[in-house]
């Protein structure tokens, strides 16, 4: 009889469990690390760099991309990146990336120029630039209201706003030996300068803004004569030779001065951009006006050799008056010549109160007398 085997034990059921898998494989984990710094680097690269600017100009000259800076008071607030030709081919488009907080600077009224080396008058500016090259200077403005693109000006501007003081217009019509940086004196002591100059639209005269630094400006009022002081003015009488002068800088270059005749009265300061009248010297300037002018015409049958127009019209070594034109004219039926001398008379610089009669009978009898 066969051995049986013993039986076996129930063994259990075998299931194929699957293997767990992770939601995330370490692969990705170091590109996603690296993924979120560059985008943390770049977000705050962003928040770091200040704004962006446009800048309009008529020339590039000097100018490089990547290299010229913009400069406030010596320090860089700014990189020029882009220089582009304007599709008119009639200036140039810059843009300007700016350091970070300076959005307060581009408001309305802020300015920017090109700073390379100038001679004007007897100021010498941006000898910097022959070794570092030019660069782009910044008036910042006043106003409230931001911007973000500008003209550049023309030339960097003679005096900046941060220069306690006050403009003041002179008109004149001539211009003599002024220009932009023309010293302004106040008793000899140089107190201001000739900011800017331009032709009036009728081309009859021109009109100078004419800057005088604080302390001095609070001498200027009404009554104050401005008039040019530029070479050496030189005058012959009993009393011998006088020679006047500013200063040597006024003779190289020329020069403005001012004065307030000595009065009484108390005047105010002159407000701002007050207009005054530039005369040609001080003798002019405190010539005081006429108050009943009287215009008579002189015949002269002689030579009138030296008389000019503006010689003086004397009375016992006075002067009442001066000459205002001289012409030459021919009578056709005689064949003479003569000489009318238009002259203009002020009677109360002889003590005389001229009084007319109604209609200006007592001024044309006058006349003919």
């Amino acid at each position: 009889m066969p051995d049986r085997d013993p039986p076996l034990r129930p063994v259990p059921e075998s299931r194929a469990m699957p293997k767990k898998q992770t939601r995330l494989s370490l692969v990705w984990f170091i590109p996603i690390v690296a993924a979120l710094v560059g985008a943390w680097v770049a977000v705050t690269r962003v928040l770091s760099e200040g704004p962006k600017i446009q800048i309009v100009m008529k020339s590039a000259e000097g100018l490089e991309a990547g290299k010229t800076k913009i400069h406030y008071n010596g320090v860089d607030i700014g990189t020029v990146t882009t220089i582009e030709l304007s599709k008119d081919h009639q200036h140039v488009t810059m843009t300007a990336q700016m350091a970070p907080k300076t959005e307060s600077f581009l408001v309305e009224d802020t300015k920017f120029w090109v700073v390379r080396p100038r001679i004007s008058g007897a100021n010498v500016t941006g000898l910097g630039t022959l070794i570092s090259g030019a660069y782009i200077g910044v008036e910042i403005g006043k106003s409230k209201e931001d911007k973000r693109d500008f003209v550049a000006l023309e030339t960097a501007p003679v005096v900046t706003g941060d220069i306690p003081g006050r403009f003041f217009i002179l008109k004149t019509p001539d211009l003599g030996s002024l220009d932009t940086g023309t010293p302004i004196f106040f008793r000899r002591l140089q107190v201001g300068q000739v900011a800017s100059y331009q032709l009036d639209q009728d081309g009859k005269s021109l009109t100078v803004k004419a800057f005088v630094q604080a302390p001095y400006d609070q001498f200027v009022n009404p009554d104050t004569r401005f008039w040019h002081a530029s070479g050496i003015d030189l005058s012959l009488s009993a009393t011998g030779l006088s020679v006047q002068t500013q200063s040597v800088l006024s003779i190289l270059i020329g020069g403005i001065a001012f004065e307030t005749a000595t009065t009484n009265r108390i005047l105010p300061v002159a407000e701002a951009n007050t207009v005054f009248t530039l005369f040609k010297d001080r003798a002019e300037a405190f010539n005081p006006p006429p108050r009943s002018p009287q215009t008579y015409q002189l015949v002269f049958k002689d030579s009138v050799r030296g008389l000019a127009a503006g010689a003086p019209v004397e009375f016992r070594g006075i002067p009442i008056g001066e000459v205002t034109a001289i012409r030459a004219q021919i009578d056709l039926k005689t064949f003479e010549f003569s000489v009318p001398v238009t002259i203009h008379l002020d009677p109360q610089r002889l003590g005389v109160k001229v009084m007319d009669l109604p209609g200006g009978a007592g001024l044309e009898a006058m006349r003919r007398k």
